[in-house]
């Protein structure tokens, strides 16, 4: 594998001895699917591309090669996340929906807006232009570049993502992601999977409705093509995801797995204080994080105390992200910090237990460094991504509708004291890590080949533009259902006739 690795830097190199001018752009308000793409952005820095970056998020340290602008978020955001704290129902999400994609579109209108950003867009040259999954109706700036397009996905292949480029997901064998259902599926999975794909077209309807009305407020039909041709025009689409980790799949040549393309082979060192911490954690450690998107200084009251008590009562030291000052009593054995380095973490030997909200890109980390779960799933896809991994073998789940004290209690002392937890993970993380490129330099390779191939037309799926009734042949099928009914009819009234004469001729006799 490190030759292959190598083999193919080398190769890079002498492709892009000048190196390619990137234009990237993700307005994401969740800082998970920003992490992503960033993470690629950077790479292609480092092998020697002039990268722009354009996000929420300043960059930890400069790096050669590699231009932020910086766009911030309004604080809505925030404050919508908030309600999912609060509210545990199963349509807290469908509730919340509209808020959330109202936020999200107005921060990338507001992103490509920015005078920073159309100054560069009018004057600059670039080669390629990269951006996230949501608010695809950035993707007219590729259009007015002139340039080829490659979209990050952080998620899973999703109905949003499969349009862009024709990728198949047959009902009977690639579950949706909406359902969480494995491979091989029974009747009752296919069934269920039917109904996930009915919704997750209603909500890939509802987001590109959205979309296109920003994409048409941006860049008018009398300059532009339309919304829906731009999408199909996307040269590539990376997704965080490999099989190993979820499913055996067909995909299309412009979509590729980099399932953990945020890891990183070698951990970067930890904060002095982290290193400290996790060192002398001589019992282990748990980690407990509920992402980026949400804030634990919104926990219930009653929810807090459950797990205050229970990380009190731990051997092990505790890390928790906590985005305000202090929790009020905090045992000696819990370190809060507002931001945490999480996969530099999860790389430490004495990290037993991860306690996470169940997005793919922790579960993802997780997986790569052998550390378990408890999982405490909140909305979204994170409910499947959980179960998946409790039916591996690897995690408890707690949902936290149901989180007490004892329920957290029992659950970390499961995953703490019982080996096959941490034996299970640690077969999964070689399967996840076997691979013949790492994630990174498969990313790399195949940006660089639709700049180096002027967007690699010859990769695209004609699929992409037939409509439902030509991609399932049911035009043809129609035609040839036609046909037999007329041959049908032409036999039996031929037959009729024949036989109409010949009884005709023996009554005569």
């Amino acid at each position: 594998m490190r030759l292959a690795s190598t083999l193919l830097v080398l190769t890079s190199l002498t492709w892009s001895v000048q190196g390619y001018r990137i234009l990237s752009i993700n307005a994401s308000p969740s800082r998970s699917h920003v992490i992503v793409q960033e993470a690629l952005a950077k790479e292609l820095a480092r092998r020697g591309h002039q990268v722009t970056m354009v996000s929420p998020y300043p960059a930890e340290k400069p790096l050669e090669n590699y231009r932020q602008i910086v766009v911030p978020l309004d604080s809505y955001w925030k404050a919508t996340m908030s309600k999912f704290m609060e509210d545990q129902s199963k349509i807290a999400l469908f509730k919340n929906m509209p808020k959330m994609n109202q936020i999200m579109q107005d921060a990338a209108n507001n992103t490509i807006n920015h005078p920073e950003v159309q100054r560069i867009i009018r004057e600059e040259p670039f080669d390629l232009f990269i951006t996230g999954l949501m608010s695809d109706f950035v993707l007219g700036v590729a259009y007015q570049l002139g340039v080829p397009s490659v979209v990050v996905c952080p998620n899973a292949a999703m109905e949003m993502v499969n349009s862009m480029v024709g990728n198949p997901a047959p009902l009977a064998t690639v579950p949706n992601p909406m359902v969480g259902a494995t491979n091989a599926m029974t009747f009752t999975d296919r069934l269920k999977n039917l109904l996930g794909k009915a919704i997750e077209g209603g909500f890939a309807w509802y987001m590109k409705t959205s979309s296109e009305q920003y994409y048409n407020s941006n860049f008018p039909r009398d300059q532009f093509p339309s919304y829906d041709e731009v999408r199909r025009n996307v040269s590539l689409v990376l997704i965080n995801q490999y099989f190993t980790k979820t499913a055996a799949r067909p995909y299309v040549q412009a979509m590729v797995e980099v399932g953990g393309l945020q890891i990183k082979p070698v951990p970067d060192p930890l904060p002095a204080d982290l290193q400290e911490w996790l060192d002398g954690a001589t019992d282990g450690a748990v980690f407990f994080s509920m992402g980026t998107n949400l804030q634990s200084s919104t926990i219930p009251a009653e929810k807090l105390q459950a797990l205050v008590a229970t990380f009190g009562k731990l051997k092990q030291r505790v890390i928790w992200k906590w985005d305000s000052e202090d929790i009020p009593n905090k045992p000696a054995n819990i370190l809060l910090r507002s931001w945490l380095p999480q996969d530099d973490i999860l790389a430490h030997k004495n990290v037993r237990l991860f306690i996470t909200h169940g997005g793919l890109g922790g579960i993802a980390e997780a997986q790569y460094h052998g550390v378990p779960l408890v999982g405490m799933p909140m909305f979204g896809d994170q409910p499947f991504n959980l179960e998946r991994v409790r039916e591996e073998g690897w995690a408890v789940v707690v949902p936290f509708a149901d989180l007490t004290e004892q329920a957290l209690t029992d659950a970390v002392g499961e995953v703490l004291h019982n080996p096959s937890y941490s034996q299970k993970v640690k077969e999964l993380s070689m399967l996840y890590r076997d691979r013949p490129l790492s994630a990174m330099d498969t990313a790399v390779f195949w940006t660089e080949y639709v700049i180096r191939h002027k967007g690699a037309r010859h990769m695209r799926y004609s699929g992409v533009d037939l409509n439902f009734v030509q991609l399932n042949m049911l035009d043809v099928w129609a035609f040839l259902g036609v046909l037999v009914i007329v041959g049908v009819k032409v036999t039996l009234w031929t037959c009729s006739k024949c036989f109409g004469k010949r009884s005709a001729k023996y009554k005569m006799n």
